[in-house]
């Protein structure tokens, strides 16, 4: 029989907002279901190629949901046939008012027939009136949902739950002892607590280092390069939770204790963030697989702060190398220069850097002297501290036992904002306050390591490879250089043991200076035992062979 006009070919379309959708009456199989049985009755052709599911929100453009996107190339590459497009509900179409006058317009254009189980679309007037009153009830509705969602989702949070999916390292688990699912510990927690603290203390240099820690154990699967996972390791070190904390800066939820079981401790914590916030030998660089340019990545361009890239230049029997600038609107933009300069430059400032030969065999005893008086100046400041940290936590435990046992809530707002002002001002403390210095600490071997290298600047450099060159740069310098192509100027940055020793040789030369270096004394003694470690390592693992000789 020949088609006619009441003979359209069916294509259905079903949409759920949620996995819990697919399994409740409003599921997919239930709305492709009561779909077909429609177009059978209305006497359309169903084939079973011509169904299209979507789990996808009902607000937002509609070209963003993979099924509706898939719906409309379908019509568009068989235009031979005519269609009706079926929904279960209007809500499947759009909750959304601006977006449903859209997709309507899109079928209307395709010349595709439009058609609801609950609803008339008519073409009149008064029909296209109440089918706009209608899409922008969906959105009231759709928005009204979102807001009592996120409002009680904000109080979980703010009562010290976790209010979406888990973290990783834990799974969201009913407790008795709790309302609702609380983040629980699992099978992995172990692992990462590992990690964490392993960052914290220099046990992992770098971030990828620790990617490549949860990697071995199997945390993240696959055959993914490492660097892909360091923005996910970043956020893991500065996520609060892990700590035992709760805070959603979204939904302005400030930072609270959690119900949760922490992993770490807020030192720990407060290390890692330390970590992340230094520049220099910490960080991770780029590792240029390319040797022809081994200052590519450490170069930045003076006037818009962006890297350099380099490049060879053809000439008519050799090719010759250059680095330049490659920022639109830049003043240095295709400005090159020849790579041999930029070395020569870079050979001047390494051996700037070289300290005297005095100031090397004094370092030592200075810095000994230096530990011990920053020792005693630590403790005695501790002591003298009033503010000390375990007696403010003493503090607001006390206020936590009255705000509890007391029934007046006029009191209770009182010990609670006590309580308040109390964390903010631990909080503070934790944050600024200094770093607890451990005698026990070995350290006389990474002294005299980082002592050794620090004599032969540039002789050290020549002899590593290309991926120590691109850590040992901090070694020697704070952050990158800073270039101008046009004028060879250039701005750098030593790092602080270098900074140190100029200092030194200035107070060195003038005996009526005091050389007291405890106010530098903790962030050069953390340079020096992370670097000591890291030399150390490259000598265990066959590394660096002009390190061993220098050493």
């Amino acid at each position: 029989m020949s088609e006619n006009k009441e003979q359209l070919h069916a294509l259905i379309y079903n949409r759920v907002s949620s996995k819990q959708q697919e399994v409740d009456g409003t599921g997919l199989i239930s709305q492709e279901h009561r779909c077909i049985v429609y177009a059978e009755n209305k006497g359309y052709i169903v084939k079973k190629e011509n169904v299209f599911h979507d789990q996808f929100s009902g607000g937002g453009d509609f070209m963003k949901r993979p099924a509706m996107k898939q719906l409309l190339g379908f019509i568009d590459t068989h235009r031979k046939e005519r269609y009706v497009v079926i929904f279960d509900d209007l809500k499947r179409f759009a909750r959304d008012t601006k977006f449903h006058i859209e997709l309507r317009s899109a079928f209307n254009i395709r010349n595709v027939k439009v058609e609801c189980l609950n609803f008339n679309f008519e073409e009149t007037p008064e029909g296209n009136f109440v089918e706009t009153i209608l899409a922008a009830q969906n959105q009231l509705e759709r928005e009204q949902n979102q807001r009592q969602v996120i409002q009680k989702q904000r109080s979980r949070l703010e009562t010290g739950y976790w209010a979406f999916s888990s973290p990783l390292g834990y799974t969201m688990q009913k407790d008795p002892k709790f309302v609702g699912k609380v983040a629980k510990p699992n099978e992995f927690a172990p692992i990462l607590k590992e990690a964490l603290e392993g960052y914290a203390n220099f046990r992992f240099m770098y971030q990828v280092d620790v990617v490549r820690f949860l990697r071995e154990k199997g945390m993240f699967p696959g055959p993914i390069h490492n660097e892909r996972y360091v923005s996910t390791v970043s956020s893991i070190l500065k996520n609060p939770f892990y700590a035992g904390y709760i805070e959603y800066p979204k939904w302005n939820v400030e930072r609270i204790r959690g119900v949760h079981t922490a992993l770490i401790d807020e030192s720990t914590f407060q290390k890692n963030l330390a970590r992340l916030d230094k520049p220099g030998y910490i960080k991770k660089v780029r590792i240029d697989d390319r040797p022809d340019f081994e200052l590519r990545g450490l170069l930045d361009c003076i006037h818009c702060k962006r890297p350099f890239t380099a490049c060879f230049s053809s000439g008519r029997s050799i090719r010759y190398p250059y680095y330049l600038c490659q920022t639109p609107g830049c003043l240095m933009y295709k400005k090159a220069v020849a790579r041999k300069y930029i070395d020569h430059d870079f050979e001047i400032e390494m051996n700037r850097l070289i300290p005297k030969q005095e100031l090397i065999e004094e370092f030592s005893s200075l810095f000994e002297e230096a530990w011990q008086e920053a020792v005693v100046k630590f403790n005695n400041d501790n002591k003298r501290d009033p503010n000390n940290m375990e007696v403010l936590k003493n503090d607001i435990e006390k206020y936590l036992e009255l705000a509890f046992s007391t029934t007046s809530s006029t009191v209770r707002a009182h010990y609670e904002e006590k309580i308040e002002e109390l964390e903010k001002k631990l909080k503070e403390i934790e944050q600024t306050g200094s770093v607890k210095i451990d005698l026990a600490i070995p350290y006389r071997t990474a002294l005299d390591k980082v002592t050794e290298i620090a004599k032969n600047p540039y002789k050290i450099w020549t002899s590593s490879n290309l991926t120590e060159k691109k850590k040992l740069y901090y070694f020697f310098f704070d952050a990158k250089i800073q270039y101008d192509i046009k004028t060879r100027y250039r701005t750098v940055n030593p790092s602080i043991l270098y900074r140190f020793f100029d200092g030194f040789e200035k107070s060195f030369v003038d005996v009526d200076t005091p050389r007291n270096i405890s106010n530098q004394f903790i962030e050069l003694y953390e340079f020096i035992l992370n670097w000591g470690e890291y030399l150390n390592s490259l000598e265990i693992t066959g590394g660096a062979s002009g390190l061993r000789n220098a050493a």
